[in-house]
């Protein structure tokens, strides 16, 4: 069997991640990304705990990085699992986690990948019930990264408990032909014209928005996602109650054709 792209994923991330995360719109980004997470707790689905004798609550942060998810949602959590396929990024979460004081009881970075048509066990090996059972698995910045995008939102949701959230955060596909919204800016609802190109845009636009020359371009397999798309995802997942939203405004992305991209934030609840 030749290289897979989550191969391709973990060898350039693995020493990609020490630059990874100190360009300025990269930092701006998880910035935009951390006041929407710290701000929407309730949309999310998070529930608060209800005192000292409530049940431990866990998170998966998947294809975690430094761990953005971690950071922002770890005081709502009694544990947080951040999973990833390089060692290089483990080790941006393990920074994140020393910066936050968090040990590995409240932290642990794990080496995996549960999306892969056949799963093989993590490093640290943990238990079936230690990687199921989650409140919420989020995925965020990286389902562009990833071949199957339908059998890895399934592998996903297979990880919550019934009643649990799936969370993911992406970049939403715009519809760039009409010059004024691109303009405009922001896009509060995709138009007609982008569900009806929805697929067009799935197939011909691919590596279009990100500049083919750039070092990371080998490991993306979709530019951006619409929302039936995702809506679809989480339906052929098993999870209901969907919602999806675009980001309030748009983000400086210097290798994208328009020089801006438009994150989205979309979650359902496991039935």
């Amino acid at each position: 069997m030749g290289e897979t792209l989550a191969d391709k994923n973990q060898a350039y991330w693995d020493h990609a991640s020490k630059d990874a995360f100190k360009a300025k719109w990269i930092q701006d980004m998880q910035n935009q990304i951390g006041e929407f997470l710290t701000g929407s707790v309730d949309w999310i689905g998070i529930q608060p705990p209800t005192g000292d004798n409530s049940p431990q609550t866990k998170l998966m942060d998947y294809a975690c990085g430094n761990g953005i998810i971690s950071r922002y949602l770890h005081p709502h959590f009694s544990k947080c699992i951040g999973v990833d396929l390089a060692d290089g990024m483990l080790d941006e979460y393990r920074a994140t986690a020393a910066k936050l004081g968090l040990d590995k009881s409240r932290m642990l970075p794990v080496k995996g990948n549960l999306l892969a048509p056949t799963v093989t066990p993590t490093e640290p090996a943990l238990s079936e019930e230690e990687l199921n059972g989650f409140d919420l698995v989020a995925i965020c910045m990286a389902l562009h990264h990833v071949e199957d995008i339908s059998l890895a939102t399934k592998r996903l949701a297979e990880r919550l408990r019934p009643g649990g959230v799936l969370l993911i955060i992406d970049w939403a596909t715009r519809d760039l032909s009409n010059e004024t919204q691109q303009q405009d800016g922001v896009q509060t609802t995709p138009s007609d014209s982008e569900n009806h190109h929805h697929h067009h845009h799935h197939h011909h636009q691919m590596h279009e928005i990100i500049d083919s020359k750039h070092p990371a371009a080998h490991t993306i397999s979709h530019d951006s996602f619409s929302k039936d798309q995702i809506l679809s995802l989480f339906e052929q997942a098993g999870c209901g109650e969907s919602q999806f939203k675009l980001a309030d405004r748009l983000s400086p992305v210097p290798r994208a054709r328009s020089g801006e991209m438009q994150l989205f934030w979309a979650r359902a609840i496991k039935l």
